[in-house]
């Protein structure tokens, strides 16, 4: 686990609300559970974006899996909500609101440890501490593999580490200026990082065009070292199994040996050039033999393994094997939504028996998963035995082809985009990061409103569940907001505000 995320303030789950096992007749108890219910739900829980490690948080206890269920709102769950990202395939980008330095970041938070990224260039340019108010969200960019994305990484901490120390060659008229302002220029990177950006990318691309060409190259080699290598062994053992010959008879080379071997005991036969003589008969059957019993044994593995992924493949060969899966991840996905938030009028029983349907579709995904797997390996021919025979120099697998294709760069602002106009590949998406779209989506009422709009709520919910009609009508909502309206009493200031309505200086005996 990332050091940063081992700091996180974890939260229990709220306990959940559920309107079971309560009477009809039991109104009042009934109203307060919705009026529970209601609060719950209107309050909601992703409006503050976190975007600095907790520093007081305790660190979770060494070796520990499993992670309590709710953490802070991050922008990992703005970017992935389902967490199938690996590390370094997205890179995180913040910026200081004060001075527009840029800090990249492999995990969602900055931690201390992310400081040491700037360069000391003159007093106060580097923070001394972390302020969550001081740092914002400034764009990230997610790419096709973890590999592509430490690449592009480490390219931009060094471009951006030659903007700050090389200053002088790309702009020589700062020698100029005065020294705080020198260092406020260094420090701005916000227009240095979309240009920075482009040139990463722009690079990726050629580079990966290299790395298609390569890996185009070995996967033609590979072919066919294989398919001349497998015919060999192919026909090496049909001949063993058909028992035809001497040189392919396993016993007949088993028996050679043996009789080389006690040939070379022989008196009459200890003469230096007899013995090698003898040795280089005897090596020769032996290296017959083990490339007969090699060519068997790869072919029954061979045999086996394809056996096998045909077994295994067979609930994917089925007609309409991916119609099904996909019902099964969107059943998986509302039934997760479900136990996420529940129904309070559902019991215990149901909600258990979605947790057991959940876990049982789970598992009928993830084999029929396998099975596609299984059905790709049976018939490309592709899998660990066949590649078994590749020398050691083919067996190496060269990295991924760095692509453009699916990777997207989602702004805070879209503005800064243009400081590279004209620079960006063609297939870079762009897009907008809604870090605030549940702030933006959500209606702040004063408490006198809210008052109102939970008395409604709860009287429609009541009214769904049998009770009656009990929301309010027109009149009565406007002399609801009159009565909650009204003006407070006046309250008392001073010394006299702070007393209670006792006088705490009144004698016991004289109030007798």
């Amino acid at each position: 686990m990332p050091r940063n995320i081992a700091r996180l303030r974890y939260r229990l789950p709220p306990a959940p609300v559920s309107f079971e096992g309560i009477k009809p007749t039991q109104v009042r108890l009934l109203e307060k559970r919705v009026g529970q219910y209601v609060v719950r739900q209107s309050n909601p829980r992703h409006l503050k974006l976190q975007t600095v490690v907790n520093p007081k948080a305790k660190p979770l206890p060494t070796a520990q899996t499993t992670v309590r269920p709710i953490k802070p709102y991050t922008l990992r769950d703005v970017v992935d909500p389902e967490g199938t990202t690996k590390h370094g395939q997205v890179i995180y980008v913040f910026r200081s609101i004060k001075t527009n330095q840029i800090i990249y970041s492999l995990q969602e938070l900055l931690d201390v440890h992310h400081l040491a990224q700037l360069p000391f260039i003159g007093k106060h340019s580097v923070p001394a501490q972390l302020r969550p108010d001081e740092w914002t969200p400034h764009c990230v960019i997610t790419f096709a593999t973890p590999e592509q994305g430490h690449n592009a990484f480490r390219k931009l901490r060094e471009f951006r580490k030659l903007h700050e120390v090389s200053w002088h060659k790309t702009n020589p008229g700062w020698t100029q200026m005065k020294k705080e302002e020198r260092i406020k220029k260094i420090m701005d990177q916000r227009a240095n990082t979309s240009a920075d950006m482009a040139e990463v990318l722009r690079l990726q691309e050629a580079h990966g065009e290299a790395m298609t060409v390569a890996l185009q190259e070995q996967r033609e080699k590979v072919a066919k070292f294989m398919d001349e290598k497998w015919q060999s062994i192919g026909t090496i053992a049909e001949a063993a199994a058909a028992g035809g010959g001497t040189t392919n008879n396993v016993k007949w080379l088993e028996h050679e040996i043996r009789r080389l071997t006690e040939k070379m005991k022989m008196k009459h036969l200890q003469k230096e050039e007899d013995q090698k003589a003898l040795a280089a008969a005897r090596a020769s059957h032996e290296t017959r033999l083990k490339r007969v019993q090699y060519a068997l044994r790869k072919t029954e593995q061979f045999k086996a393994l394809q056996a096998k992924l045909e077994t295994q493949s067979a609930p994917a060969r089925e007609a309409g094997a991916e119609a099904k899966l996909a019902d099964l991840h969107a059943r998986i996905a509302a039934l997760r939504d479900a136990l996420e938030n529940p129904d309070p009028t559902r019991s215990q029983e149901h909600l258990d028996v979605d947790a057991d349907l959940l876990e049982r579709h789970t598992k009928d995904a993830s084999d029929l998963e396998a099975a596609f797997v299984a059905k790709e390996q049976f018939e490309s021919r592709d899998h660990h035995i066949a590649r078994s025979v590749l020398p050691a120099a083919l067996k190496k697998q060269l990295p991924t082809p760095y692509t453009l294709d699916g990777v997207t760069l989602m702004w805070a602002d879209m503005k800064d985009a243009m400081y590279a106009a004209g620079a960006w590949p063609d297939a870079i998406l762009h897009e907008t990061l809604p870090v605030n779209r549940a702030r933006d989506a959500t209606a702040f009422l004063s408490a006198e409103e809210f008052e109102i709009e939970k008395r409604i709520e709860v009287g429609s919910i009541l009214e769904a569940l049998g009770q009656g009609k009990v929301t309010e009508s027109e009149e009565d909502k406007a002399a609801l907001y009159s009565e909650l309206a009204a003006p407070a009493p006046e309250q008392k200031t001073g010394i006299l505000g702070m007393l209670g309505s006792k006088n705490p200086f009144k004698s016991r005996s004289a109030s007798a």
